[in-house]
């Protein structure tokens, strides 16, 4: 057989096999392409939800505030002078807080000078009460007596907040008087004459 021949034999079955895998290849990419189709309605039917909502608005915090003043208009309590072994003498300031929170208000020596150490010979006390107000005494009723001692201790050893004296506990709008009573004592040598010692009364509230 001629080679003419032979091609011409193997022409029709090589046709034949090609449509067929043509064929295979439509059907495939027809099934391909329906379940492609297929996932994409199912994720958009997934997408659709029922859906409710409900809030609760216009929240807010709002801090507190501890608020002091008193009634000296700027004055000192005490301006003695001409003291001599027994001079005693007392005065009254009246604290008033205005906050809105509880807290406890505590006194103790901010500032303090003493060059000459007379202050250990001034013995003091300080009284909470009610009635009365600065340079008038004449009303007070005594409450807690919270320091008895010498100055030169409240001023070495009370000297902050934490470490201050007091038991008045407001809560809301009060006033509270104190008593501040100072006896020089009669134990002062006479080389103390003319000897100066000051201090500085602080009250604080803390919440």
């Amino acid at each position: 057989m001629s080679p003419a021949h032979r091609a011409a034999g193997r022409g029709p079955g090589r046709t034949a096999a090609s449509r067929s895998s043509t064929r295979l290849l439509a059907v495939a990419g027809a099934l391909l392409i329906g379940l492609l189709g297929s996932g994409t309605m199912v994720w958009h039917g997934s997408a659709a939800v029922f859906s409710s909502t409900t809030s609760n608005a216009a929240n807010s915090w709002t801090l507190g505030s501890v608020t002091l003043a008193d009634d000296d208009t700027g004055s000192a309590m005490f301006s003695a002078t001409g003291l001599v072994p027994s001079s005693t003498g007392s005065n009254c300031i009246a604290v008033t807080y205005s906050g809105t929170v509880a807290t406890t208000v505590k006194v103790y020596a901010s500032a303090s000078a003493d060059a000459s150490s007379v202050a250990q010979y001034l013995d003091m006390t300080i009284v909470e009460g009610t009635g009365g107000g600065f340079g008038s005494c004449g009303s007070f009723v005594a409450g807690s007596t919270i320091y008895s001692g010498t100055l030169a201790t409240f001023t070495s050893t009370k000297t902050a907040y934490a470490s201050g004296v007091g038991t008045w506990a407001p809560s809301s709008s009060a006033t509270k008087v104190y008593k501040i009573t100072y006896t020089l004592n009669s134990s002062v040598p006479s080389a103390k004459q003319a000897a100066v010692t000051t201090a500085t009364f602080q009250w604080e509230a803390q919440a």
